[in-house]
């Protein structure tokens, strides 16, 4: 990677929501969702630019109104990585671009610096991600949860809603993955082309396509678990959080 390349953190948000619709604009402590999320993502200051990337006025109403930068992007986007990749196409290559859910207005400072220096110490590397490790039979057991499986190097083998790897004594021990994902520019650009596989039409986790395509993803282990914003009850769980602190 070129010294200049830049580094930026793109947060895409949709006003629509099955589970909560309006939610970027959700009042958390008095200010949106979306805006804790720019301004925690800002703190970990390791980021040239941090955008929001959207298709709805008043998000980006929302944003600009507390200094943020607001990309208005197309309505038709499938996922929140496409429209990641419609705002940093003008990037460099070798540009480093994050996609940071704008549901985690708790997101670890500290792992988003651990991310970008993967990215930054590996220029061969496609994408970046994270997980931990738990024991939790519930979350194990949950489609809800996220799994992953790596080799001895930390790249992922396999993602699942199933739980992986199976347990065949003892209580499972499995890595829960963390939603976060950082990309080399052209890397991105090449992903949002690639056509869906059947593992990703089957467990419904677009990152399975880029492991059908060969495409490397490594995934950091780290202790630094965030509470994320799918419903109003987390909304007003992160609330209390936030007033504790």
């Amino acid at each position: 990677m070129s010294p200049a390349a830049a580094c930026v953190a793109v947060i895409p948000a949709r006003y629509g929501s099955s589970r909560f619709p309006g939610k970027p604009l959700a009042a958390l402590c008095g200010r949106p969702l979306v805006v804790h999320v720019l301004d925690r993502v800002r703190a970990a200051a390791v980021f040239d630019a941090v955008w929001v990337a959207t298709d709805d006025d008043r998000i980006a109403a929302a944003v600009r109104a507390a200094g943020g930068e607001a990309r208005l992007t197309r309505a038709d986007h499938a996922t929140g990585t496409d429209r990641v990749a419609e705002t940093a196409a003008a990037l460099a290559p070798d540009a480093v671009v994050f996609n940071v859910q704008g549901d985690e207005p708790l997101v670890a400072l500290d792992l988003l610096r651990d991310l970008v220096a993967a990215m930054r110490a590996d220029p061969a590397l496609d994408i970046v991600t994270a997980a931990h490790r738990c024991h939790d039979a519930d979350g194990f057991a949950s489609p809800h949860v996220v799994k992953v499986v790596i080799d001895a190097r930390g790249r992922a083998l396999y993602f699942s809603r199933s739980g992986i790897p199976y347990a065949r004594t003892g209580a499972p021990s499995y890595l829960r993955h963390i939603g976060i994902y950082g990309f080399r520019r052209a890397s991105l650009s090449r992903f949002v082309n690639l056509q869906r596989g059947t593992l990703e039409e089957r467990e419904g986790l677009e990152q399975l396509r880029a492991l059908e395509h060969g495409m490397q993803i490594r995934v950091l282990l780290t202790e630094h678990v965030s509470q994320g914003v799918d419903t109003p009850e987390d909304l007003k769980a992160v609330e209390k959080i936030l007033g504790a602190s």
